[in-house]
């Protein structure tokens, strides 16, 4: 089948491997889409150290091909595939957290992933059926959105809650989809004009471009300090705004891996009690949750499909921020 398939050192190759074959307990799907994540750039950046070639992309959905001895799931369901895959063996895993257990457990990380034309899947508990949601437009509810819906319930907001949201790329954009669904009053922040067009559109209340003084406008935005910001990007300088706007118990949560740090102390310009925590991915309960509301209407993705071949050059597109929404590999 094709692949592409990241080799250390060298680089992206899309090239022919070996189609998996399936065990006990484990489904191979048929990839219909792939999304295109920030974090794959990472990987090859060296960021997320591989030791071998590896198939990557983690935001599957696609249909069952064949299923091993004991999986109760017919063949041509249509599944979405949570990658935060775990050892399944460990106390994390079995209160249902297994992306928590071990990143380099990971699909796409630790094992070959969604840039292909078959996946491999574990376990049939990681094959979520769609019930009718497209696959390729299902594909990025995988991990932008259900990052995004961990990081809004991370932040404990609810409805009149005001939520600064920093960065509308693709898990920026799914944040103000919830974010509005729960009620919330919503100010995107970006650089990039575009993307906060798009933020209006998808129900923003108000947005402001980086340039001038972040938090001065934010809270003008909000008429005063917010009670929640999630970073969607996550280098020194958003983090630093967003320890600028909170008010009194307020929730910061890192959301973005820009590599960036923060100050972790007690300020008197900060809000009293402020909250800072972290989230990775979601929980294959979570994934359900972000499917239904998807099924409901709630929230949408903006998808541009690619062909497998043209990978290398939407990563490019997207290093330099070109890519609107989610582009999804179709192989």
């Amino acid at each position: 089948m094709r692949a592409a398939r990241f080799h250390p050192g060298e680089g992206l190759r899309i090239e022919d491997v070996a189609r998996p074959s399936v065990g006990p307990g484990e489904v191979l799907v048929e990839v219909a889409g792939c999304g295109v994540c920030h974090s794959d750039l990472h990987v090859m950046d060296g960021d997320i150290p591989l030791v071998e070639p590896r198939v990557l992309g983690h935001e599957v959905a696609g249909t069952v091909a064949e299923t091993g001895e004991g999986v109760a799931l017919d063949a041509g369901t249509e599944v979405a595939v949570f990658g935060g895959w775990g050892c399944r063996n460990c106390e994390t895993c079995a209160r249902g957290a297994d992306q928590l257990c071990n990143l380099s457990n990971w699909l796409g990380i630790g094992h070959d992933g969604g840039y292909a034309e078959f996946l491999r899947v574990p376990t049939a508990d990681y094959c979520l059926p769609l019930d009718g949601l497209d696959p390729v437009e299902a594909a990025p509810l995988t991990d932008a959105a259900l990052t995004a819906y961990r990081a809004l319930r991370r932040a404990e907001v609810g409805p009149s809650d005001s939520v600064a949201l920093v960065g509308i790329g693709g898990l920026g954009e799914f944040g103000v989809q919830l974010a509005r669904t729960w009620g919330c009053r919503v100010v995107a922040v970006d650089r990039v004009p575009a993307k906060l067009d798009r933020a209006e559109r998808l129900g923003a209340d108000a947005t402001v471009e980086t340039g001038g003084s972040v938090p001065r406008a934010v809270k003008a935005a909000a008429d005063g300090p917010v009670d929640a910001v999630v970073d969607f990007v996550g280098v020194d300088e958003t983090l630093q705004w967003a320890s600028n706007v909170l008010g009194a118990d307020g929730h910061l949560v890192l959301a973005g891996i820009g590599g960036g740090t923060l100050d972790f102390s007690w300020n008197p310009l900060v809000g009293s009690e402020v909250t800072y925590r972290t989230v990775q991915w979601g929980t294959s309960a979570e994934l359900r949750d972000v499917l239904a509301l998807a099924r409901q209407g709630r929230i949408t993705a903006d998808v541009e499909r690619v062909d497998l071949a043209e990978l290398p050059d939407t990563f490019d597109r997207l290093a330099a921020g070109d890519v609107a929404g989610r582009a999804v590999v179709v192989p």
